[in-house]
């Protein structure tokens, strides 16, 4: 009667002492190295296992903190542009402020703003400049950023001659307390920038903040 690799290891399963009983023969088994196919013993492969996996926890804990350093730093840039809305009284200040600090903090040159809330017509600003019903109604459904290779012809004209570079977009509605304000719209020439499928929730939150700080002004 043959013995059955699964009755081996279920065997092994259910008797761990008998590796403590059998430590001797572990210790004479040799096997393949499993880089350089010379023969190695069983516990010099179970310390190449270990030390593979401390190597892997090693790395995934590496990225994690990356990924809290990087965190830490975009929520710094977040907490620096609230401070500066804070302050900022008139239409035209909040909008060299957001412009500002997407340029200088954010790495993100080229951004427009278009504002059509209550209030707006009456600000004389370029961001209140009339847009088209068409583009007032698709903002008004997006309740989340939309990223992606976004090529509405009217947005882009927003950036003259740099539209014609653009190859992401994230667009960003201004929403506050159930109102649509407007819409920030963040461009690069960079496809990768804003890809389709992102993660928006820092993109989401620089929505909100900038939002509140237009209502107070729109809402005189």
């Amino acid at each position: 009667m043959s013995v059955t690799r699964e009755a081996v290891l279920e065997f092994l399963k259910s008797n761990p002492e008998f590796f403590v009983e059998q430590a001797e023969f572990f210790n004479q088994v040799e096997i393949a190295h499993p880089y350089s196919g010379r023969t190695i013993s069983l516990a010099e492969r179970q310390m190449i296992t270990l030390r593979e996996k401390n190597r892997l926890l090693e790395h995934r804990l590496g990225e994690l903190l990356g990924v809290g350093e990087s965190n830490d730093a975009l929520g710094a840039r977040m907490h620096q542009l609230t401070v500066a809305l804070v302050g900022a009284g008139r239409l035209d200040q909040i909008v060299a402020t957001v412009l500002k600090s997407l340029a200088e903090d954010f790495s993100v040159p080229q951004a427009r703003l278009r504002l059509w809330g209550e209030g707006a017509a009456n600000l004389g600003h370029e961001a209140c400049t009339p847009v088209s019903a068409e583009l007032i109604k698709e903002v008004a459904g997006m309740h989340h950023p939309v990223t992606g290779s976004v090529r509405t012809g009217e947005v882009a004209a927003w950036f003259g001659g740099e539209g014609e570079e653009i190859s992401s977009m994230a667009l960003v509605p201004l929403n506050f307390e159930g109102q649509n304000l407007g819409l920030l719209a963040m461009a690069s020439d960079d496809a990768e920038r804003f890809v389709a499928g992102m993660g928006t929730a820092y993109i989401e939150r620089l929505g909100d903040v900038i939002a509140a700080a237009l209502a107070r002004v729109l809402r005189g």
